[in-house]
């Protein structure tokens, strides 16, 4: 399964697993439906009941990494997260793709945890995508509106993650988009930064480990800016016209497979996406932020660019 693998250093990083969606089943325990806490009601109402995924949030002893130091979630922690996550990820895509498509073709199960998984490189796990229809997430005691840069980036994360679940249901984009870049791509990305990637005709450096890592990069990188910020990035930051004109063409070929495939218009669901995360964020009209991929790298404040 393919899967987000973002920051470089030590802000974020996901690990991937190449198993397909086919035939994956969550069982869910009688407990589950049992569970009248306020967390377990919400879960129930507006994640398992409408849409069959199970949110595993309480510590289940070999559930997760026995190698790495975790601690659970906090339960204060965990309605607002939830909340949150409805309301920038969930809901945008049940308003545009339908909610019978999105119940389809969702992720089974999500496992939250309260720590982030250090890794032996010094980076740090955010999320993890397992065999098509699960999702981990990490750090959620961490999360806070006040911590702009990784509040976004689980937005990031999240929108990233389900493109690969739509992308692995059709991947009619395959003949066209895999050209442009052929024979860039690498298993050493690491070693690029998101700059480097840009004139190379990749939106970030992540995007050079596959070409469906590249696609969806495309998409949920375009989701977490508005259009102003999203042409700022491509049309200000990227020095070669080359390499511009390689990005444009991937973005025209997301968009013309959101729209074809799913039915999706791609600028009224950017604006949507971008609109439910400022709301979260408590931004005020006239000021937004660009985000590269991995970090926020500047603001735009009633159409003045200011870059950090």
């Amino acid at each position: 399964m393919p899967c987000l693998m973002l920051g470089l250093s030590s802000f974020l990083f996901t690990a991937c697993d190449e198993d397909e969606i086919s035939g994956s089943v969550i069982n869910m325990p009688e407990t589950d439906m049992w569970d009248t806490t306020e967390i377990g009601k919400y879960i129930y109402e507006n994640f398992t009941q409408p849409y069959n995924i199970r949110v595993v949030y309480r510590w289940e002893d070999g559930r997760q990494d026995m190698g790495k130091n975790l601690t659970p979630v906090k339960e204060e922690k965990m309605l607002p997260f939830l909340q949150m996550l409805k309301r920038v990820w969930m809901d945008p895509y049940i308003e545009y793709l339908d909610s019978a498509d999105f119940a389809t073709f969702t992720i089974k199960e999500m496992l939250v945890i309260g720590s982030p998984a250090l890794n032996e490189s010094g980076t740090e796990t955010k999320g993890f995508a397992e065999g098509g229809r699960q999702i981990l997430l990490y750090d959620v005691n961490s999360l806070s509106p006040e911590n702009v840069e990784e509040f976004v980036m689980y937005f990031h994360t999240m929108h990233h993650e389900f493109a690969h679940i739509l992308q692995q249901n059709n991947k009619d984009y395959d003949g066209e988009y895999r050209v442009l870049s052929k024979g860039l791509y690498t298993s050493a990305w690491t070693n690029s930064t998101n700059d480097g990637a840009r004139e190379e005709g990749f939106i970030t450096a992540y995007s050079k480990a596959k070409e469906d890592e590249d696609f969806v990069e495309i998409l949920s990188v375009k989701l977490v800016n508005s259009p102003a910020a999203w042409n700022y990035l491509i049309d200000n930051k990227v020095k070669s016209d080359a390499a511009r004109k390689i990005i444009r063409e991937k973005e025209r070929i997301v968009d013309e497979w959101m729209m074809d495939v799913w039915g999706i218009n791609m600028d009224k669901f950017q604006d949507a996406v971008y609109k439910a995360i400022k709301t979260e964020m408590g931004w005020p009209e006239g000021r937004d932020y660009i985000h590269d991929g991995n970090y926020i790298i500047g603001e735009i404040i009633n159409g003045e660019v200011e870059l950090y």
